[in-house]
């Protein structure tokens, strides 16, 4: 509710700045917490004998909990995950995205999911330049309801839904003269080869924050995010399932909100790694208590950044390296090309705004670009360029196709699908 929230706010921001060792003797404690609560009320975690264990002595215990996969979340009932005696009618309702095709509901208590919004204030704050009072647009795949912080002209958004044509898209951004512009990369792209140079000057009059969310934000992609709309990037990174995971500082950096989740970066085999090392992005929400998600695999790939960041946060960093985990292409000698190769190529390579891919059963891959205004004329040397490139990236030949597309695939939750495969022969 607004009054749990408001007071949150205060909680939130001091946190970010707080001892690292107190920030995992909090951690600990409300892991061992929620962990004794998921054993005792949620059917999952009661059926296996795997979480009925002594209580945590030290965060590195977590790793002796198997991961939870989304498959589980995709093939359990809804109940088996719920925790006893929630009323779903009480909890706030999600979908997740449906990038496999197939979209999850997630459900979170009013508690956890107030402090996550309070959290969010802290995200704004974080680019030192936000005020609650300025005018925000967010494109975006559906519009949420209405705050009652909004009838005070606090932290107003003005969503236009991402799916309507590009003309509506503009003509109501324009009329809107944000000074804060949120969206997934793909959307923001799209905005950019659509708007005029005149739009795009009337756009950048008011203009003074970017920020990106839901999808792998490159660092070439930032740097033209910045250059063309004339405002400074910031990313944050979330799951409907976890809800905000990490945001950015002015710095560049995204801090985990080590407040309401502990990350972990694990090996194939679930085990922890140490900061600098690349793996999975596992994330347990320690608050949750309609839906408790232990050692949750996110899907991505990524790493914890070493050393503090000069923003003077405490919380740790997160980058993110390859995008999701489970989207490659998989070449003849075994080795994987992920989303962030292809998202570099589109980045980078002359004549291209979009490029997206799908392997074929047979081992084919099939890249579909989407060119830019410098490459539309001269599709055969963009293609033979565009191969080069990418056998440069994969370190050698490979079946290979180059199509032309006019844009990217939309998930139904609204994301680039920048990967598909239909290689069942891939190895493991």
């Amino acid at each position: 509710m607004f009054l749990r929230e408001a007071c949150y706010i205060p909680v939130t921001v001091a946190r970010q700045y707080g001892s690292p060792s107190a920030l995992r003797r909090r951690q600990l404690r409300e892991l061992n917490r929620m962990i004794e609560y998921a054993r005792a009320r949620v059917p999952y975690y009661r059926d296996d004998p795997r979480y009925s264990r002594p209580p945590l002595t030290a965060l590195a215990d977590l790793s002796d909990l198997p991961v939870l996969d989304k498959e589980v979340l995709r093939e359990r009932p809804l109940e088996n995950l719920l925790a006893d005696g929630v009323d779903p009618a009480t909890c706030r309702s999600f979908q997740t995205s449906g990038s496999t095709g197939r979209r999850v509901r997630i459900l979170h208590d009013d508690a956890s999911h107030d402090y996550h919004g309070a959290a969010l204030v802290r995200r704004f704050l974080a680019t030192g330049r936000y005020l609650p009072t300025d005018r925000l647009t967010h494109i975006r795949p559906f519009a949420p309801p209405a705050r009652m912080f909004e009838r005070l002209n606090l932290f107003r958004r003005h969503v236009i839904l991402s799916h309507r044509p590009m003309a509506e898209i503009k003509a109501e951004l324009l009329a809107n003269r944000p000074k804060v512009l949120i969206g997934y990369p793909v959307h923001l792209r799209a905005l950019l080869r659509a708007l005029t140079d005149a739009e795009l000057t009337r756009l950048r009059r008011t203009l003074r924050i970017v920020m990106t969310e839901s999808e792998l934000l490159l660092p070439e992609h930032r740097a033209m995010f910045a250059e063309r709309f004339g405002a400074p990037v910031f990313d944050e990174y979330s799951a409907f399932e976890v809800l905000n995971v990490a945001y950015d500082c002015t710095h560049g950096r995204a801090h985990l909100s080590e407040d309401r989740v502990h990350c972990e970066i694990v090996d194939d085999r679930g085990r922890t790694l140490p900061a600098g090392e690349e793996g999975h992005v596992v994330v347990t929400s320690f608050l949750e208590r309609a839906m408790p998600l232990i050692r949750y695999d996110l899907g991505d790939i990524g790493l914890i950044e070493p050393g503090r960041c000069g923003c003077g946060r405490r919380f740790r960093v997160l980058r993110l390296t390859k995008a999701r985990s489970n989207d490659f292409v998989t070449l003849p000698g075994g080795e994987r090309l992920y989303p962030d190769a292809f998202l570099h190529l589109a980045a980078t390579h002359p004549g291209i705004s979009e490029c997206f891919v799908h392997q074929e059963a047979t081992g084919l891959v099939r890249l579909h670009v989407v060119p830019g205004a410098d490459g539309a004329d001269g599709a055969d040397g963009l293609f033979e360029s565009v191969r080069a490139r990418l056998f440069e990236l994969a370190g050698g030949d490979f079946p290979l196709e180059v199509v032309t597309a006019e844009s990217v695939t939309i998930t139904p939750g609204g994301k680039g699908k920048f990967v598909t495969s239909d290689y069942a022969d891939a190895p493991g």
